[in-house]
């Protein structure tokens, strides 16, 4: 694969953009969203307004907005480009172009001491490139983890401009995030409220719902009806269960639910859904650097298998993924 500049995760309409390449030679470009260019194998030398940088293996540079910079990496190297979609950070009432930035380059260990969402992040990255059918929970834990990765570093950015901005531990953010996430996929044939959540997470349910709606962008009783949507689809598509039986096993409280939202989000019936994916092939994107990428990936998360910190963090395990 080279440079392509496609997004790899285009279909899931993530908040940024993931491009994969193992040769870049962009000339001087300038563009109005941020740009976090991490190096994963090999070596390459940006060049930001007229001043030159080397990126090594498993350095991390951010581009910032506006910048007129050019990008010429080795051949054969492994190197994933996010670009924050500006659309994206402004209804978060983030707006990084009015906070000065120096430049400079930043290793990805420190980057994950600093930001715990980074390497929980990649994990998430890694499953959607493994898995052979994409499932929303990935999307979903991708967005709540960016969102607060996001903030923090705008937080951070604040902090080194004005001293009296506190840097906050997202630490609790993450373990809660995590946990309503799991949860409801686990349980989501039974009814699930704000108020079993709220002891759950030990939070009040007024504030659980609006920690869920800045987390996920959605409320929770959207979030479950996703799941349980997505969870139909999938028997539509692999068992002959009836739409009845379906809209049950899913958690709906009426099969007619279940065939309004079809209509809704699709224009068609369940039935019909099911008899044209029959003629359908669902096709994923593939790249010659994906198996290379992945491998990279996951060594980068080995170096975390000995730290307990991270390790004991939302209680997931590295070893799981290498």
């Amino acid at each position: 694969m080279q440079n392509n500049c496609l997004d790899i995760f285009e279909e899931l309409n993530l908040p940024f953009e993931t491009f994969l390449s193992d040769y870049i030679n962009h000339d001087l470009v300038i563009h109005e969203e941020i740009e976090i260019i991490w190096v994963i194998k090999g070596n390459a030398i940006i060049t930001v307004d007229g001043k030159e940088y080397l990126l090594s293996p498993q350095t991390v540079f951010l581009v910032y907005m506006y910048r007129k910079h050019s990008l010429k990496s080795e051949e054969n190297s492994i190197i994933v480009t996010y670009r924050l979609k500006k659309e994206y950070l402004h209804k978060n009432n983030l707006f990084f172009e009015k906070i000065n930035f120096v430049n400079r380059v930043y290793s990805f260990e420190e980057l994950a001491v600093k930001y715990k969402q980074v390497p929980l992040l990649i994990v998430e990255i890694i499953k959607l490139l493994i898995s052979e059918e994409v499932s929303d929970l990935n999307r979903y834990k991708i967005i709540g983890y960016y969102n607060m990765y996001i903030v923090d570093l705008y937080r951070i950015i604040m902090k080194e401009r004005y001293l009296d901005v506190k840097h906050i531990n997202f630490e609790n953010y993450l373990n809660r995030i995590h946990t309503i996430i799991e949860y409801t996929y686990k349980n989501f044939k039974e009814k699930i409220s704000l108020d079993k959540l709220a002891e759950i997470t030990k939070v009040s349910a007024y504030r659980l719902s609006h920690f869920i709606k800045e987390a996920l962008g959605i409320s929770y009783r959207d979030f479950l009806q996703n799941v349980r949507f997505e969870r139909a689809l999938k028997l539509l598509k692999e068992t002959n269960s009836s739409v009845a039986e379906i809209a049950i096993e899913c958690g709906f409280s009426d099969h007619k639910y279940l065939n309004k939202l079809m209509r809704d989000r699709f224009h068609i019936t369940p039935l019909k859904y099911r008899k044209k994916i029959l003629f359908c092939k669902e096709c994923g994107q593939v790249t010659e650097i994906t198996d290379d990428f992945i491998r990279e990936l996951k060594l980068c998360l080995e170096r975390f298998n000995d730290d307990t910190h991270f390790s004991n963090l939302i209680g997931m395990k590295n070893s799981a993924l290498i």
